[in-house]
């Protein structure tokens, strides 16, 4: 797990010092190692303030990365160069099939490092033949895994996001000077908004233009699984090795697990102890919540090691600014359910815990929601399916980016086995009536929870209804009561602006009208005032032509 970053100043060079602020701003992506490219020279330093003498030079094209070091425990760091020097790579994610790919190089390769990252320069440079754009789509093809990764042939920059979009990834362009990054906040200018690289897409920049391209999309299956012993055997299956690919190259002593005591985290904390592995579950709620008494009763029942992080007004209050700044946003709803998470992430940091797993997305594959029995209800189960599609393909908007900035926010790598690629089309092969039996089903995903009993979840949680997580932890109310505290001391300019909408959250809990109140112009402000903060001094700097060849 890493930040990345990078600029390209189209017919120009610029002061490199834009790349250590963007680091600094994003350090607690990547703590441990540092690297940056600059006009095809690369340094690496163990810290960020090591760079900054170097970060004074102009550059054309320069590249920046910041190390959470998880899987190759070497201190070489990237960037990583190809063998022929031609093409520098930057990558933020892991690539689960990485030792498979070294497999299919031809030629003899000098790799320096067992990181998943570099295995990913070498595929470059044999598909590369003088179209960086080209070789970038067919590799990007290959991987399986998480990632925003950036490569560079001395000529233009590829920035590319993986197809689910587990790992954020934004860019501006600020007249001929193009800026990419893992955050918002190392982007932020006071004017634009930065633009999301959506999962898939691509970002070519040469000296004539920055356009988006097509990367590597997932194609939805054909539905060819009717069987109800089939569907659950073949999801046992897909799931077991999803969550044994997300452990080859841990090293880590104890993982850790976001948990709810609901049957989604339950099943991920079950699959992790018969691979035999030292796991603590972390939960978040006030003293009486929903979350934090399931989670207590479960965790009893099955001797699970839990630790919770209790909170009321005044802890909430204070930790507002801070998790919206982590956050980049002020939803209403995002906040809410960005709370208990961050808060958890930051008690497994406190235990030393550098990966965390999570149980999200099992209720996009298999019709968890409550008003997916709306959508059978309403349009069948040919739209249901379609809907389910839908939903995975939105969840980066509301849920993935958020979930990857709170953990991140804490030097915490996040996985998700339910969101492994074979996992996705295995459960989309499944017939809908499999997984929701009618509209009046309110126990819904059915293949699921037969899978997690049979995998030994009891049965009495893999058949229990769901809670959701907002209302279970108690924040809903809390920030209420703050903001109306807080009331009186709202600017008027921000109840007057157009306040942004959530998007993908809003319809998952049946009020158009939610959060148009004066908590979310409470927390509005909230966001426009560390904003402000953010505002870079690079953006001053005036871009200087590049020299005649």
């Amino acid at each position: 797990m890493c930040t990345i970053c990078g600029h390209f100043v189209q017919g120009g060079r610029i002061c490199s010092s834009d790349i250590f602020d963007m680091l600094k701003k994003m350090d607690h992506r990547g703590p441990d190692t540092h690297g940056v490219y600059l006009d095809n020279r690369i340094e690496r330093t163990r810290s960020v303030e090591e760079l900054q003498d170097v970060l004074r030079e102009d550059s054309h094209i320069a590249l920046g990365h910041s190390r959470l070091s998880i899987v190759g425990r070497e201190a070489t760091t990237q960037p990583y160069a190809s063998c022929d020097g031609k093409l520098a790579l930057i990558h933020n994610g892991e690539i689960y099939n990485y030792q498979k790919l070294r497999t299919l190089l031809f030629k003899e390769h000098n790799i320096k490092t067992t990181s998943d990252s570099e295995v990913i320069v070498h595929l470059l440079e044999e598909a590369y033949q003088g179209d960086l754009l080209d070789a970038v789509q067919k590799v990007c093809g290959l991987l399986d895994g998480m990632y925003a990764l950036a490569v560079t042939d001395g000529q233009a920059v590829v920035v590319a996001r993986d197809p689910i979009g587990k790992k954020p990834l934004y860019f501006i362009q600020n007249g001929p000077v193009v800026y990419f990054a893992s955050e918002k906040k190392a982007l932020w200018n006071g004017t634009d908004e930065p633009i999301r690289i959506n999962p898939g897409e691509m970002l070519y920049i040469d000296d004539q233009k920055a356009e988006l391209a097509e990367g590597y999309h997932l194609d939805p299956p054909q539905i060819d699984i009717v069987d109800f012993r089939e569907a659950v055997e073949t999801y046992k299956e897909a799931l077991t090795t999803a969550l044994h690919k997300r452990l080859t190259g841990l090293t880590e002593s104890t993982l850790g697990v976001i948990f709810s005591g609901g049957i989604d985290s339950v099943l991920v904390a079950n699959l992790l102890m018969r691979e035999g592995k030292n796991i603590v579950c972390y939960c978040t709620g006030t003293a009486d919540s929903a979350d934090v008494q399931a989670a207590e009763a479960v965790a009893q029942d099955l001797g699970l090691v839990l630790k919770t992080s209790i909170i009321d007004e005044a802890v909430v209050e204070e930790l507002l600014p801070e998790v919206i700044q982590n956050v980049e946003e002020s939803g209403l709803l995002q906040v809410e359910v960005a709370i208990p998470m961050y808060l958890a992430a930051k008690l497994a940091a406190a235990d030393g815990i550098r990966v965390m797993f999570t149980g999200q997305a099992a209720d996009e594959l298999f019709a968890g929601y409550p008003w997916y029995n709306d959508v059978l209800a309403d349009h069948g189960y040919l739209r249901l399916h379609e809907k389910l599609w839908e939903d995975l393909g939105m969840l980066y908007t509301d849920t993935l980016e958020r979930e990857d900035k709170l953990t991140m926010a804490h030097s915490i790598e996040l996985r998700a086995p339910y969101l492994d690629r074979d996992v996705i089309l295995t459960a989309m092969r499944i017939s809908p009536r499999l997984k929701l039996e009618g509209a009046n089903d309110d126990l819904r995903k059915r293949v699921h929870r037969q899978a997690a009993a049979e995998l030994g979840v009891p049965p009495y949680l893999a058949f229990r209804a769901k809670d959701p997580a907002q209302s279970g932890s108690g924040i809903h109310q809390i920030i209420a009561n703050i903001a109306a505290a807080k009331g009186g001391s709202v600017r008027q300019e921000v109840v007057d602006k157009n306040i942004r909408r959530d998007k993908g959250s809003l319809y998952r809990y049946g009020d158009e009208e939610y959060g148009r109140d004066l908590a979310r112009f409470y927390l509005q402000q909230i966001e426009d005032d560390i904003r402000q903060r953010f505002i870079p001094p690079f953006l001053e700097c005036e871009p200087q032509a590049v020299p005649a060849a």
